[in-house]
């Protein structure tokens, strides 16, 4: 037998070399659509991580997104009032709406402030008016334990001091929020742009036209906010001048404002023109009541119906349910935006979705807010 005339590693390189030593790290054509879906799976869950985390941060940037459209709808009215130039008209809004802001921080923080700050002080004496006055019924008394349940002990004063402890923050952040919205307003296409740019060429127009219909949306809750802010606040105010509670002004724009968030924030604004109706003394409780009572009724069956024939329909109980859901998830932040999301959203799962992806024939935004 003869002897081999090369050493044996010399021989057993080439089996090296056909890539056995590295199949094991190279993926076979068929594993390729499974781990092009794995990375696309890690990719969608690394993005909802960092929206988790990152939640604050979002919400902020929807609202400074939201002040730019308030500014806009701002200058674009006074450039149909006669102002010819679009950036000045842009600039004398954004400083209307500043001023506005102002004015209502004033009214609420120096004029309503010295006012809650003395109901703090006598809560005992606020609860025990309030019991007079509605603890004869099961009803009445119901909520008497209820309330005296939440002030009891130190919990009022926890809640007290969280919510002081975060006012620095809370004014922080609104302040960004202004900013950025200035920033946007002025000029908003390089934002709109980069968005079509990241959609993929097939869906671009698509798109381009769910961002417009989303502004449109937009433009349109924000104003039937605030003509319902505004009529709320008069009838209100009115309301509680009537019924004789010191403060009415006051408490009349916190009610207005408390519309921007539906049925949760009026309910909440409703609880101080309480506290200083029962410390007050009196029949002034029982009228003021009254005057929250017909209000509400009055909201229900002509003011809200009026103004929603103008603005996208969403199902009221979709509505209270995200809000509570925004809560809980994102807090107080979630809480205020989360009407406004809601309104994106659903005409974006309208537009991008049931229009787009099903080829449902469906109603757009309202013709006349386009003409």
């Amino acid at each position: 037998m003869p002897l081999p005339t090369e050493p044996l590693s010399l021989r057993a390189a080439p089996a090296a070399g056909n890539g056995l030593m590295n199949a094991p790290f190279r993926p076979r054509a068929e594993d390729h659509a499974y781990l092009r879906r794995l990375a696309y799976t890690l990719a969608i869950a690394a993005v909802l991580i960092v929206a988790w985390r990152a939640a604050d941060l979002l919400l902020l940037v929807f609202g400074a997104v939201l002040a730019a459209v308030v500014f806009r709808s701002m200058g674009e009215l006074l450039e149909k009032l006669g102002l010819r130039n679009a950036d000045v008209a842009l600039g004398i809004g954004i400083v209307l709406c500043l001023c506005i802001v102002g004015l209502m921080g004033y009214l609420l923080m120096v004029q309503f402030g010295v006012q809650v700050a003395g109901l703090i002080d006598n809560l005992p004496e606020t609860v025990a008016a309030i019991e007079n006055a509605v603890g004869s019924n099961p009803v009445g008394a119901a909520v008497v334990k209820a309330v005296r349940a939440a002030v009891g002990g130190s919990a009022i004063a926890d809640r007290l001091g969280d919510l002081i402890a975060g006012t620095g923050e809370v004014i922080l952040n609104f302040l960004i929020v202004l900013v950025g919205g200035m920033f946007i307003a002025a000029n908003p296409g390089p934002y709109r742009r980069a968005i079509v740019m990241l959609t993929p060429h097939g869906g671009r127009t698509t798109m381009d036209r769910a961002l417009g219909e989303m502004a449109i949306a937009l433009r349109l809750w924000l104003k039937a906010k605030l003509i319902s802010m505004t009529a709320m606040t008069v009838l209100i105010g009115g309301s509680l001048w009537a019924a004789g509670v010191e403060h009415w002004a006051a408490l009349g724009l916190l009610g207005g404002i408390s519309e921007f968030v539906p049925y949760v924030g009026p309910a909440v604004a409703m609880l101080p023109a309480i506290a200083i109706a029962a410390g007050q003394g009196g029949s002034v409780l029982t009228y003021t009541l009254i005057a929250y009572v017909a209000v509400r009724v009055i909201e229900a069956w002509m003011i809200t119906p009026l103004i929603n024939r103008q603005v996208v329909s969403i199902p009221p109980a979709l509505t209270l349910f995200v809000i509570l859901g925004a809560g809980a998830v994102f807090g107080l932040y979630g809480v205020f935006f989360a009407g406004a999301l809601l309104v994106v959203a659903y005409v974006g799962v309208r537009e991008l979705y049931l229009r787009d992806t099903l080829g449902e024939a469906i109603d757009g935004v309202p013709r006349t807010a386009k003409e």
